[in-house]
């Protein structure tokens, strides 16, 4: 098959794009591209079957930050994933663990004016006026990125628009 047909399979497709991590003309096996996902990645990509078989497998600490100092929590709550953010709630992660910043999930969810999810955080705890290291709370990450439906949202929830 020619390397500009139509006709190519989705894993030849994969393998020809993935090819330009490893060097250009290098392509990737099989092997390679079978490599079970972490907690964090799947969580940031949105793989709920794999978070929940982290989940299940109690033996992990699912309030485990990366070396970017996050939290498979975190990931989901700024991407917006609902589904995988309902599931670590759950399964009773921490909701105001910050970010090397100082940024809780809450602020991470409200800065994409992600509401469900910050409904989902409030409703398990999380603080409403904690402030990162720059003094922000949620609710000034949500005006700075100019997403109104969350601003009244957060006022809703009782956030101090003083602050």
């Amino acid at each position: 098959m020619s390397e500009l047909s139509d006709e190519a399979s989705e894993p030849e497709l994969l393998n020809r794009s993935l090819s330009m991590w490893h060097g250009l003309g290098t392509q990737v096996s099989r092997e390679e591209l079978d490599v079970p996902l972490d907690l964090h990645t799947a969580a940031s990509i949105g793989q709920y079957e794999v978070v929940k078989e982290c989940v299940q497998r109690r033996e992990l600490d699912l309030n485990k930050k990366n070396g970017g100092g996050w939290t498979p929590l975190m990931y989901a709550s700024y991407i917006g994933h609902d589904t995988i953010v309902h599931l670590l709630l759950e399964a009773g992660v921490s909701v105001n663990v910050p970010t090397p910043e100082g940024q809780t999930p809450l602020m991470l969810a409200s800065s994409c004016g992600n509401e469900s999810i910050a409904y989902f955080l409030l409703q398990q705890g999380a603080e409403l006026e904690m402030k990162d290291i720059q003094g922000w709370t949620a609710l000034f990450h949500c005006t700075s990125a100019g997403h109104q439906h969350m601003v009244r949202f957060l006022l809703d929830s009782g956030a101090n628009a003083n602050v």
